[in-house]
């Protein structure tokens, strides 16, 4: 099992439509408002880490409003 955890800097007004966005992608486990340098946690979760890379570099890179990505990988 792969798991990734990704930290978000967005924009406040879009935080909530960004945040839906997010919870459709189908490797994620929990999507969190969080307090902090960092807006927002997502947890990703898959048995192929292709999945979580493709999830990451393709689903997340591509909603708009997104203004910084910082993925961690769990080895």
């Amino acid at each position: 099992m792969s798991e990734a955890y990704i930290l978000l800097n967005v924009n406040f007004k879009e935080q909530k439509t960004i945040i839906e966005k997010i919870k459709n992608i189908p490797t994620v486990t929990s999507v969190k408002s969080v307090y902090g340098i960092y807006d927002i946690l997502v947890i990703m979760d898959s048995e192929n880490m292709q999945e979580i890379k493709n999830a990451i570099d393709v689903d997340l890179r591509s909603i708009n409003g997104i203004t910084n990505l910082t993925p961690l990988i769990a080895v």
